[in-house]
């Protein structure tokens, strides 16, 4: 299993966008292998990060918002979006892994 993702503390000139963009990535990495063991659905690491990074730049792009080059606004949006999927998809189980997860972003959102 994946260990629960907490934000990195980091000097402020590390937080950019295309960090907190990598940051997401693990972020969901995290919250996604808590899902999968609560569905009992087994999945290797290789695996999750496939799924995950496809699934976030997928994200991105329906939010119209640039994977490559990622702004605040952008990432902000992006994790509305990923936010409302994984409530649509986990329901009331996924409640607490997806506050906790949300929060830990937002740190680093709130950094840029």
């Amino acid at each position: 299993m994946v260990d629960r993702y907490t934000a990195p503390s980091v000097p402020d000139d590390r937080v950019t966008p295309a960090f907190v963009r990598d940051e997401l990535l693990k972020c969901f990495e995290s919250a996604n292998g808590e899902f999968a063991h609560i569905l009992h659905q087994p999945v290797t690491d290789e695996q999750l990060k496939l799924q995950v990074k496809t699934f976030v730049e997928g994200v991105f792009s329906k939010c119209g918002v640039s994977y490559v080059a990622p702004t605040k606004e952008g990432i902000v949006r992006a994790i509305s979006e990923c936010r409302r999927n994984a409530e649509q998809m986990m329901g009331s189980k996924g409640t607490e892994i997806i506050e906790h997860h949300y929060e830990e972003m937002m740190k680093l959102v709130d950094r840029l």
